[in-house]
């Protein structure tokens, strides 16, 4: 096994996770921002959790980035795949199909190695 190859199960692993918590967090500030303009919700102690959330999941999105770019370039990719991989921590649920099918990738890839 090249060491190329070894770093991959780490680098997936971390991938995964943040793609867990990328995605739970986009789906919480998702549903902050139904409740806040479709429902109506307006009261200051809201408007306080849910900016708080929006901001946690900017910086987590962050991290989910640099996980995503680093198992990108040791697997190879192209140029879509890294835009897929990206727009899972911006479209809610896209993280988490992504995670499947990335993950189904890589465990594909690594067997044929």
């Amino acid at each position: 096994m090249s060491e190329t190859t070894s770093r991959i199960p780490g680098a997936l692993t971390r991938y995964r996770v943040m793609a867990f918590v990328t995605g739970s967090f986009l789906l919480a500030v998702t549903l902050g921002v139904i409740l806040k303009y479709v429902v109506g919700i307006d009261q200051p102690t809201f408007v306080a959790i849910t900016s708080g959330i929006a901001i946690v999941h900017g910086w987590i999105y962050v991290a989910y980035l640099v996980t995503t770019v680093h198992l990108w370039t040791l697997m190879r990719w192209g140029l879509g795949r890294l835009v897929y991989m990206g727009l899972g921590g911006v479209i809610p649920f896209l993280s988490f199909f992504a995670e499947r099918r990335v993950s189904a990738d890589v465990a594909a890839t690594l067997e044929t190695r």
